[in-house]
């Protein structure tokens, strides 16, 4: 066997006997495929109507363009027989009317060449080339009508999918004589650019895009593609872009199905320029929250910014029962000092210190790294860290995040506590830290193990300390959630813990006996005290063996 000495691709004449398996068959396929011919044929409006006939219900599609010169170009696959000039700016395919394979066809068209009317029939079987065709005359004197056999499932789909074949279509579709409503695709833009025979589509609101989205229209066909967007920090609206195409050949969609965009040179052009039209829309407010990395991508991209909104949200501490830190609210004036993250008991006790004392000279807010880039951001002074003091016996030992308290350092009064705080002033270049001391009056130290059973609960003990609080501390502290099967509700939990930090923090500053009065009374409270009658009191005489009631007329 000898080889050729050179190749070329061609279309194996086979292929035309695979035609009905090119296309998806869909009803919405054919019409929008069917529309697009109309369009490039220089139709002025499409007529759809329903035809009773005795072989059974038809769908006529007729167009008032320039029908079809040679009939043989109907069904020549891959051969569209359109004009130089619509060629070189449409680049039709010459799929359109295969989206028809394996249905019962009729088409009627004006030649102007042959100055008169054709018709072909095309059976359901006819479309595979084994039999040739008959072209006949006909009485039509302008333009093309497609007749299909309707399928009973075509039949119901018909009105919705022609209002959806229509909404976008930039030529007025009627059915049954009536005009279906269209829309422009770019309705309720912000801003609309022109760009090479396009109209980008600026959107600044609350819609967040699913990725199969339509994102472009070509001539009433939309489809999904991957087209920039912006989101603000602490925004509720988003930018997004879309494309209305009108005269843009390079543009192209992936054939035979036509639902996604050819990925070309053209299309990724499009993208820049979408991208800068969306950094233009955004130069013209009155101010931003862009991150760093998209502020410095529209300089890029030649788009002068000013910089992000100066500000940030307050710093809240965190708790120890979610892994989602709660932001405070915008602190949009006054000094501000970035908080760095630590562990919840670290932060819990650090925020009842500076609600006492505030000698950092700024509110503490949450830092946001999307900013780092900015100069007012990047000039915030820092607390790169906290710690805690403690002094027992005159001993001072030390808690953090990574330092521990000694194993045998029991819960109860220490004669004092103290936050250090390590704060980077002001500036954007490294300077020395300051350190700062905020006294503080109690302090619940986790030990990494979250439970009261393991944890130091500590107080100043010549502080006020209010048993009240020190519970409230430790359940911010410490109280988890524990999804584990055999363990109850997250209320069932959560009111066991307040119970159980509400009896140690009685113990720990109250003692034995007021702190066993405080549970008694608790219980009484509320499980007893609901069941007196208003005008009753009750008196209760107990022991370990013994218990004695007494219901009597109030005083």
């Amino acid at each position: 066997m000898s080889f050729p000495a050179t190749i070329r691709p061609e279309v194996g004449q086979s292929l035309i006997t695979k035609v009905s398996r090119l296309f998806n068959g869909t009803l919405g396929d054919v019409l929008l495929e069917l529309f697009q011919n109309a369009r490039r044929a220089g139709a002025r409006a499409i007529h759809v109507a329903v035809y009773n006939l005795p072989a059974g219900t038809a769908l006529s599609i007729y167009d008032d363009g320039c029908g079809i010169e040679d009939p043989a170009n109907l069904l020549t696959l891959g051969d569209s027989g359109w004009q130089q000039d619509i060629r070189s700016r449409e680049d039709p395919a010459g799929m359109g009317v295969f989206s028809l394979a394996g249905r019962d066809v009729r088409v009627r068209s004006w030649s102007r060449a042959a100055d008169r009317g054709w018709e072909v029939h095309i059976p359901a079987d006819g479309w595979e080339g084994a039999v040739p065709l008959a072209i006949k005359s006909c009485g039509i004197v302008r333009g093309t009508e497609i007749q299909i056999m309707l399928p009973a499932a075509w039949e119901e789909q018909l009105g919705s999918v022609l209002r959806l074949a229509a909404r976008y279509f930039p030529l007025p579709v009627h059915f049954e004589g009536t005009q279906l409503p269209r829309e422009d695709f770019l309705a309720g833009a912000t801003q609309i650019e022109d760009w090479e025979g396009c109209r980008i589509g600026i959107f600044h609101d609350a819609t967040t895009e699913a990725v199969h989205t339509p994102r472009i229209n070509f001539h009433g066909v939309t489809v999904a593609s991957r087209l920039p967007t912006l989101s603000e920090i602490e925004s509720p609206h988003n930018w997004r872009v879309r494309v209305d195409i009108v005269d843009a050949p390079a543009l192209q969609l992936v054939l035979p199905a036509r639902k996604e965009m050819v990925e070309n040179e053209a299309l990724s052009r499009l993208r820049e320029a979408a991208e800068i039209a969306l950094y233009r829309a955004i130069a013209r407010e009155k101010s931003h929250r862009l991150s760093y990395k998209a502020w410095a991508r529209a300089r890029d991209l030649g788009v002068a910014l000013s910089e992000a909104e100066p500000w940030l949200n307050a710093w809240t501490p965190n708790i120890a029962d979610t892994s989602n830190r709660y932001q405070g609210e915008a602190v949009r004036q006054g000094p501000m000092i970035i908080m760095s993250d630590h562990e919840p008991d670290i932060e819990q006790a650090l925020s009842r210190a500076l609600a006492k004392e505030t000698p950092l000279g700024g509110a503490l807010v949450h830092e946001n790294r999307d900013f780092e880039g900015y100069r007012w951001y990047d000039g915030l002074p820092r607390l790169l860290s906290c710690s805690f003091v403690i002094r027992r016996d005159g001993i001072l030992h030390r808690y953090a995040d990574d330092v521990a308290l000694p194993d045998d350092f029991d819960s109860g009064p220490v004669e004092e506590i103290s936050a250090e705080i390590l704060l980077r002033p002001r500036g954007p270049s490294p300077s020395e830290p300051t350190l700062c001391r905020v006294p503080a009056d109690m302090l619940v130290c986790n030990n990494a193990c979250w439970t009261l059973d393991e944890a130091t609960i500590l107080f100043d003990g010549e502080a006020n300390v209010q048993p009240d609080a020190l519970a409230d501390l430790m359940y911010a502290s410490l109280f988890c959630y524990s999804d584990d099967c055999d363990r109850d509700s997250w209320d069932t939990q959560s009111l066991a813990f307040e119970h159980e930090a509400g009896n140690l923090a009685n113990l720990l500053l109250l003692g034995e006996d007021e702190a066993l009065l405080a549970r008694l009374r608790e219980a009484v409270f509320e499980h007893v005290q609901w069941l007196i009658p208003g005008d009753r009191s009750l008196t209760i005489s107990a022991d370990k063996n013994r218990l004695s009631l007494s219901l009597d007329q109030a005083a």
